[in-house]
């Protein structure tokens, strides 16, 4: 049982610390990408953020944002951590070891996504960008994405 354990652990480190290089094709919204990995495609969502949906306020300019936070580097770092229930890779995508989820919210355009966050710092880059009024927060009453699903 406990080699069971440990080689659980060492199995989930692993994962989590895993970077591969891939290729972006295409930003599909705020938080979610079309990528090229050893040669197939793959969706990616962006862990621990939730941007607005395409069709809410904001929306296409959260997916401008991700756009220009790629900046045509075709080639990035994907650190895969799960999948979701929609079959997409799960984790962050980073550029020169800068991690691209969380600047979604220093740079105003995305939420933390408090049901599935890891890491609890990036609570203060909210905080930050909203007393900054950048992004999203420039609008007088922003509706979370996972609500605005909800109601619509």
């Amino acid at each position: 049982m406990n080699k069971f354990l440990i080689f659980l652990f060492l199995f989930c480190a692993s994962t989590f610390s895993v970077s591969e290089e891939i290729k972006i094709l295409e930003v599909i919204d705020g938080d979610t990408v079309l990528a090229e990995f050893k040669g197939e495609k793959v969706r990616i969502r962006l862990s621990e953020i939730d941007a607005p949906e395409l069709n809410q306020p904001f929306g296409k300019s959260a997916k401008l944002c991700l756009a220009e936070l790629i900046d045509n580097n075709e080639y990035l770092e994907f650190n895969f951590a799960n999948f979701d229930r929609y079959g997409r890779s799960l984790g962050w995508i980073m550029k020169n070891e800068e991690n691209l989820n969380y600047e979604m919210i220093k740079e105003g355009c995305a939420w933390v996504y408090d049901r599935y966050v890891v890491n609890k710092s990036i609570y203060s880059f909210q905080k930050s960008a909203q007393l900054k009024k950048l992004g999203l927060w420039k609008q007088d009453d922003p509706i979370k994405p996972w609500v605005w699903r909800r109601n619509n």
